[in-house]
């Protein structure tokens, strides 16, 4: 399940998916790629969030101080994700419903979701070797296709991306040709039906606050 709601198949394959996309932007060991690009094309920016993100995941100093190396990991995500245009992807027709304080709150907590279920367990994924293979680009969007390799195992992973004044910033990552935006979008909009806008924040805040004391229980176990 993504947020503890009823137990269900498509649910379950979007956890996953969410899994493989954030993780395997930043944390997967550097398989190369097929062209040289410029700097300011999106394929490179990013090889180049994936690098800083290897950087990051060697050094053995943040090794020792998981709370900091945490923090600069989730800097390198917001940087590179546009969780704004996510968040209201994954919303649907709701988003011009709903006011904007609304609109804010659930791209804060939709993002803080995504980033707190998996960055935390990101010492358990980097066996895995992804190879970005090539790029369409279409004016401000782009098209980046990339494979991800464990042991015998390939999948497919692409990923959406808008430029932001030169910044080349992901939207949606389409895996095995399930996106993750859709995926999301027909579980919110399930609850939107049942619970509305209130009832959609509230779990997102109770899967927040459990994952919260999940990551603290190690924390207090050492002192």
């Amino acid at each position: 399940m993504v947020l503890g709601f009823k137990k269900n198949v498509g649910l379950d394959k979007t956890k996953s998916l969410i899994l493989f996309a954030v993780l395997c932007a930043v944390v997967t060991s550097w398989g190369g790629r097929a062209l040289a690009l410029k700097a300011d094309e999106p394929l490179s920016q990013m090889e180049n969030t994936v690098n800083k993100a290897l950087a990051l995941l060697k050094d053995p100093v943040l090794k020792k101080q998981q709370v900091l190396r945490q923090q600069k990991l989730y800097e390198l995500i917001d940087y590179r994700f546009d969780f704004q245009l996510m968040g209201r992807l994954a919303l649907g027709p709701a988003w011009k419903t709903v006011d904007a304080g609304a609109r804010d709150t659930f791209v804060r907590l939709f993002a803080d979701l995504l980033k707190n279920t998996y960055v935390r367990r990101v010492d358990s994924y980097t066996d895995g070797r992804i190879t970005f293979l090539k790029q369409l680009k279409r004016n401000k969007l782009a098209f980046v296709y990339s494979k991800y390799e464990n042991n015998n195992d390939t999948m497919s992973i692409n990923y959406k991306m808008i430029n932001r004044n030169g910044i080349w910033r992901v939207y949606d990552v389409v895996i095995e040709g399930v996106s993750i935006v859709k995926q999301y979008r027909r579980q919110f909009a399930q609850i939107l039906l049942n619970e509305q806008m209130s009832g959609l924040i509230k779990r997102l805040k109770a899967k927040l606050k459990v994952l919260k004391k999940v990551e603290d229980q190690p924390a207090k176990s050492q002192l």
